[in-house]
């Protein structure tokens, strides 16, 4: 189930593995609060990884998931999880957008709202 967060007590794979090695960051810099939406479905590759599938199944679009988020329900560190999402928009399979605009984060009911859904988690 995509929305389940990773269990913690099943093995995980080396995060190099998850990363093919990679420790720069790929074309495309993204930051935690970046939104990150799938640009394919359930009609994605066969061949992608497991990781990638997963993370494609956590963020359909039209409203995606911030890269913390996505690090967070796939219990992986910050930094690999860049990494692999700018692999992914380098290859054109997820769509990402800035962070909200400065004007839009003082609206208070947002801000209640974000502060719901992370009580949730």
């Amino acid at each position: 189930m995509p929305d389940e967060p990773h269990r913690r007590g099943g093995r995980r794979p080396r995060l190099y593995a998850v990363t093919d090695g990679r420790t720069a960051a790929p074309r495309t810099a993204l930051t935690m609060d970046t939104t990150i939406t799938a640009a394919v479905g359930g009609d994605a590759p066969d061949g992608l990884p497991t990781e990638w599938r997963h993370v494609l199944a956590l963020c359909p679009a039209p409203t995606g998931r911030a890269v913390a988020e996505i690090a967070a329900r796939m219990g992986m560190r910050l930094t690999p999880m860049t990494l692999l999402l700018g692999e992914l928009a380098d290859r054109g399979l997820v769509h990402h957008r800035p962070p909200l605009e400065a004007s839009a984060t003082t609206d208070v009911h947002l801000l209640m709202r974000i502060r719901d859904n992370l009580a949730r988690m």
